[in-house]
């Protein structure tokens, strides 16, 4: 027997699409004649019943031939959203993973698992604007889409100011400057659709996206701003001499020398290069004297000491060398030591030896070194070097060269790539050495990093800084030891 329940098509929403009701009780939407007997079929009603018969359907808003879809623009609308919010996945995904798994704190890994979570939003986001646009089963999808939108809105304005301090060309910003514009057209049409209404609690909803959004926030500043400015970065080094032997059949005394590093900080710190040296003083020495002498020629040299019976001294390299070596780097409360022994000879009229272990350093809490490519060194005076200057116009240095990344992804994507290049040489008469961080990625000599701005901003900001320790001993200690 054939159905006679009465069905009701209502009118046309904003998108062309008719509700269907049967006996009062919503049943499915149709875009046009075609859905609409699909429904119909669905509930029991005969493929030739008559759409037109008022006492079997009652039409709301427009009769039979009133289905006002305009297709290739919904199409279009659902298409840009989902290519978007597709596209926001991926970017927050690329950021975060690498901060989730590999970060340098423990607060960038909860910053990097927050932007994963947002990649999972913008990819729920995708699927329910396709929802949203099509036959609205799930009364949130809205919510979900708009809530999309605004990270990908929140995260692209990000990226844009931090580009802006800079302004380098990567390859991320083909990706970053789109998804901006895209985040504002569609945080237009979020707001003129009102995607929000009809859904559930959006109180609690709201209060959840911005209680994450500060949570994203709160941790981006703390592992960027605030933990490698206020955790402490501190190497201690100690020189000591030994007991001074003279040896038995030559005109030398081993001079014992104690080198030893420690990490007092409370982060870990790499080693950029370091070096170890003994020097002897030889200084002219007056038997009666009421004033400073030489004093101009001390302060033009740098030297802070002056004595009345002393005057200008000189200083010659009796050994020299590398200590700990470039890229090793160190817990807190880690340790390092060596034992030197360094032969002066007997009859030298120096008055003074002087021992000192110096190093340029690099907290690991602000940036990550490709420890498998520095620790490859490059010497200047082969021509197939990277690193090639002719000997006539420098001394011979072993470089070292590797990229340093940011300690969060969300900078690095929005810089060109940052290299720590460290050297140590030895000239016929002394050690040459320093590290700097730089756009400098390794092709002809090094030159003179102290002239570089590049190079003082970019130390800066990986927080690169020397430390010093010595030791003093009097050479008569030397020359009379104990035999």
């Amino acid at each position: 027997m054939e159905r006679r329940t009465k069905v009701t098509v209502h009118p046309p929403d904003s998108r062309g699409l008719r509700r269907v009701s049967i006996a009062g009780e919503t049943v499915g939407s149709a875009w046009s004649l075609r859905e609409l007997r699909r429904i119909l079929r669905r509930y029991g009603f005969p493929d030739h019943v008559d759409l037109d018969d008022r006492s079997r359907v009652y039409w709301q808003g427009g009769g039979s031939d009133v289905w006002p879809d305009r297709t290739p623009a919904r199409r279009a609308t659902i298409g840009l959203l989902v290519a978007g919010l597709v596209g926001g996945w991926i970017l927050l995904t690329v950021i975060g993973k690498t901060d989730a798994f590999d970060a340098l704190t423990f607060a960038g890994r909860i910053t990097g698992f927050v932007f994963l979570l947002g990649g999972v939003t913008e990819a729920a986001a995708a699927v329910a604007a396709m929802d949203y646009w099509g036959k609205r089963s799930l009364r949130i999808s809205g919510t979900i889409v708009l809530l999309g939108v605004v990270i990908a809105l929140t995260v692209s304005t990000i990226l844009v100011f931090l580009w802006l301090e800079e302004m380098e060309f990567t390859p991320y910003m083909l990706a970053v400057f789109p998804l901006f514009g895209w985040s504002l057209w569609a945080l237009s049409v979020m707001v003129r659709n009102k995607v929000w209404r009809g859904t559930p609690h959006p109180t609690k909803i709201a209060a959840g996206v911005t209680a994450t959004a500060l949570l994203a926030a709160v941790n981006l500043a703390y592992s960027s701003v605030y933990q490698p400015t206020a955790a402490p970065a501190n190497l201690s080094f100690k020189v000591r001499f030994g007991t001074p032997r003279a040896d038995p059949e030559r005109p030398v005394v081993h001079v014992p020398l104690s080198l030893q590093l420690e990490n007092t900080g409370s982060v870990p710190v790499y080693i950029l290069v370091d070096n170890w040296a003994v020097y002897g003083r030889t200084a002219r020495f007056f038997e009666k004297s009421t004033e400073f002498r030489d004093r101009r020629q001390e302060l033009g040299r740098a030297e802070s000491d002056l004595a009345r019976n002393v005057g200008s001294v000189e200083w010659v390299a009796l050994a020299v060398g590398p200590f700990s070596g470039p890229g090793t780097w160190y817990e807190p409360g880690e340790s390092y030591s060596e034992e030197k022994v360094v032969e002066v000879a007997r009859n030298a009229k120096f008055d003074m030896l002087d021992a000192d272990l110096d190093a340029m350093v690099m907290r690991k809490d602000r940036g990550r070194i490709d420890l498998d490519e520095f620790s490859t060194g490059w010497f200047s005076w082969e021509k197939e070097s990277r690193f090639y200057c002719p000997p006539k116009d420098c001394d011979d240095l072993l470089i070292h060269n590797a990229q340093v990344t940011y300690n969060n992804n969300l900078v690095n994507i929005t810089r060109k790539p940052r290299y720590v290049t460290a050297w140590w040489g030895a000239s016929p008469t002394d050690s040459n050495w320093n590290a700097f961080v730089s756009t400098y990625k390794g092709k002809g000599y090094i030159g003179d990093p102290a002239s570089d701005e590049d190079a003082a901003t970019e130390s800066d900001r990986f927080d690169l800084f020397s430390v010093t320790g010595d030791a003093v001993i009097p050479f008569a200690a030397v020359v009379n030891p104990r035999p």
